[in-house]
């Protein structure tokens, strides 16, 4: 394995949490438009929402040059230069460091994201049982929880798919 090859490994790992963190973002985007419609003042609502929104335009920005256009970040940076060997001796192959980085991803959103989901709902059932009804507790958070949930579990079982697009566009 070169070091070109290394550097282009660890971006494209790098690129792929990043992604883990946009994917994220969408469904706190989802509880900002309704708080949008809630909130006290409109402005307020409407600088969380770009904000948000421009939040996550440069997180995909930087994950797509990270995933997919890793040669150029390695040029423009000049990664690959002043190393004394040209190779490493590390007998795997990219997709299969590709694959076990995306499972490690969803295994860690999963793991991070139950403890949330049960302490949400718990806050929920609570909150409903203590006013009898008389307040509307929101459940948003919860169903947030279980979004990223959802998306870890996506991320480990999928990733043969996500790893096979990574690599079609490389080879483009």
């Amino acid at each position: 394995m070169t070091i070109r090859t290394l550097f282009n490994i660890i971006l494209k790992i790098l690129g792929v949490l990043i992604i883990k963190d946009v994917l994220l973002t969408v469904p706190q985007l989802f509880s900002i438009i309704l708080y949008l419609t809630k909130s006290v003042t409109i402005t307020e609502g409407i600088w969380t929402l770009v904000t948000t929104l421009l939040v996550l335009c440069a997180d995909g920005l930087v994950s797509y040059y990270l995933v997919f256009k890793t040669n150029l970040i390695i040029d423009k940076l000049k990664l690959d230069e002043d190393f004394d060997e040209e190779s490493i001796s590390l007998n795997m192959h990219r997709s299969t460091v590709l694959s076990i980085s995306i499972i490690v991803v969803g295994g860690l959103l999963i793991t991070n994201e139950i403890p949330n989901l049960c302490q949400q709902l718990f806050s929920y059932f609570q909150e409903k049982s203590m006013t009898y009804g008389l307040t509307n507790p929101t459940i948003l958070y919860s169903l947030a929880s279980g979004v990223k949930i959802i998306i870890g579990y996506l991320l480990m079982t999928k990733q043969r798919q996500i790893v096979n697009f990574i690599e079609l566009q490389r080879k483009e």
